[in-house]
């Protein structure tokens, strides 16, 4: 396709106004002012509106969608034991199916080209990725309550391989398996070092959850006289390219712990708040060194997969908690929402709009009322726009969402069976 008359903002937050933009074979092959010779297909007259690159969920439990308002204003283990385990615990393959496919729905029209999820029943997360178009990180969640049980006794073990051998790389690399122990405190660390060695052994990144809660944190430190992050790096974990959701509660040693081992930090904002968590200090681990990316978390817990909303609540929580209101600035908060999102995932070749890079792009339509006037776009896009202000998804240069339609979800069939889905699980 080739768009013109179209303004574009960075990953780096630059901005560039009246271009045009061709894509070929997947990838961006012409960003300048001209208009390039050639046959491009499909022409798009962009009407000043502005392109920014996909927007990256580096931590989602996608299907989980099921369970949006189930749960809320309960205090965290309630909300986790009385009614997010229970429910849990009665889904199918095809309601974990139907609940990615809702979700991937709700993403794409709210700007997301790429996910990263960690759940069970994955192979039907990554079938519902591949019939959408979307791009994923997907990765079978680990954890063991049983002492007498190895790594290779339990049933994650056997799904997280089987997963690895049919999904990895599939759709031209749209998915991606990885590996992931679901936390310290649901876990051993012989299982860490066990999944660490799966992971080396298969090319696989890891994604882990790392001092969520306060309570998780000084647990672990009373179970092993070390922190989360320091069980981690003893188990061999960090040796390989780490995603932590949260790390709301590291400590300074953890903060220089991640920073010299490279793990990206899946900033979760509005899902810590919501369970009263805490706020993670992300201005301190940048300053560190640390990189961090930008996530959802479910919708159980958020309770939707907007990307923008976490954007603007990164940034005004980092002002906020220090009083200091150049804290996380629009530039770094969006590059948070794309390129270190898509490096985080191993996507070198995407999260930004540049020749050769992977065409994977949001267009935003900028005579919105929200998006009105124009002094400034970049904070217009991080402070005052929302997924609704979305015209267009494209991943790898192919259009999923545009003006209000999907072209890859039966998006009407998704909501009646979700809803078929819900109504049977409850009645279990």
């Amino acid at each position: 396709m080739l768009i013109t008359n179209v303004d574009i903002i960075r990953a780096d937050g630059t901005a560039q106004k009246d271009m045009s933009v061709a894509v070929k074979g997947g990838r961006f092959a012409y960003i300048g002012k001209d208009i390039p010779p050639g046959e491009w297909g499909e022409v798009i007259d962009g009407g000043g509106n502005i392109l920014i690159p996909g927007l990256v969920n580096s931590h989602t439990h996608v299907p989980m969608t099921l369970m949006r308002g189930y749960g809320d204003d309960m205090p965290l283990e309630s909300w986790l034991f009385d009614r997010i385990f229970p429910f849990e615990d009665k889904l199918s393959a095809e309601d974990v199916y139907w609940g990615s496919l809702l979700g991937i729905a709700e993403m794409l029209s709210s700007g997301t080209t790429s996910f990263s999820d960690m759940y069970f029943h994955c192979g039907s997360i990554a079938k519902a990725a591949l019939e959408s178009g979307i791009k994923c990180n997907i990765s079978r969640g680990v954890s063991c309550f049983d002492d007498t049980k190895r790594f290779v006794d339990l049933p994650a073990y056997a799904e997280m391989a089987e997963l690895t051998g049919e999904f990895h790389k599939q759709g031209d690399g749209r998915i991606l398996i990885d590996a992931a122990p679901h936390s310290e405190y649901t876990t051993r660390p012989d299982i860490l070092a066990d999944v660490a060695d799966f992971a080396a052994a298969n090319s696989l990144r890891v994604q882990v959850h790392l001092s969520e809660t306060s309570k998780e944190h000084l647990e672990c430190v009373g179970r092993h006289g070390k922190t989360p992050a320091q069980v981690m790096k003893d188990s061999g974990l960090f040796e390989l390219p780490v995603t932590a959701a949260h790390c709301v509660w590291l400590t300074d040693s953890d903060i220089e712990l991640l920073a010299e081992n490279g793990v990206t930090v899946a900033h979760c904002p509005q899902s810590n708040l919501k369970l009263a968590s805490g706020v993670a200090r992300v201005s301190q681990m940048k300053n560190a060194g640390v990189k961090v990316a930008i996530g959802t978390d479910s919708a159980a817990s958020n309770n939707n997969l907007d990307i923008f909303e976490e954007i603007r609540a990164a940034s005004l929580l980092a002002k906020g908690v220090s009083l200091d209101p150049c804290a996380l600035p629009a530039h770094e908060v969006f590059y948070m929402a794309t390129k270190a999102g898509a490096a985080a995932q191993g996507r070198e070749d995407c999260g930004d709009i540049a020749e050769g890079y992977r065409a994977d792009f949001v267009m935003m339509n900028s005579k919105r009322i929200s998006m009105t006037p124009d002094h400034n776009p970049l904070s217009n896009i991080v402070y005052a726009a929302s997924g609704a202000d979305v015209e267009m998804t494209v991943v790898d240069g192919r259009v999923l969402y545009r003006g209000g339609e999907f072209l890859t979800i039966d998006v009407e069939r998704v909501l009646y069976q979700v809803k078929r889905c819900v109504q049977l699980l409850l009645a279990k």
